[in-house]
């Protein structure tokens, strides 16, 4: 199956089972790729891993740097993001 196919395939995917796959993809993509593939890419991964970290430290060593999230929060971001979307004119 060519790369063509394959994204064709992917496209024609409802909403919910694309999200499924690239979940899927991102948990096994180190099996997938060799890091020969992708030279440089485990020192962006590694820098990443460093980060998050480094934002964990942080958070635990000042724990009001955290704020509250609630139901109607994310609610309200996804409203924002459709809303944001739906401007978008496409690009052709």
């Amino acid at each position: 199956m060519s790369v063509e196919q394959l994204e064709s395939a992917i496209r024609s995917l409802p909403p919910n089972e694309r999200r499924r796959l690239a979940r899927w993809f991102d948990d096994h993509r180190h099996e997938l790729l060799s890091p020969q593939d992708h030279p440089g890419d485990e020192n962006a991964e590694a820098a990443q891993e460093r980060e998050v970290l480094s934002r964990l430290a942080e958070v635990d060593q000042n724990p009001s740097l955290l704020e509250a999230f609630e139901e109607t929060d994310l609610d309200q971001m996804f409203q924002n993001f459709s809303r944001a979307r739906g401007k978008k004119t496409p690009a052709r």
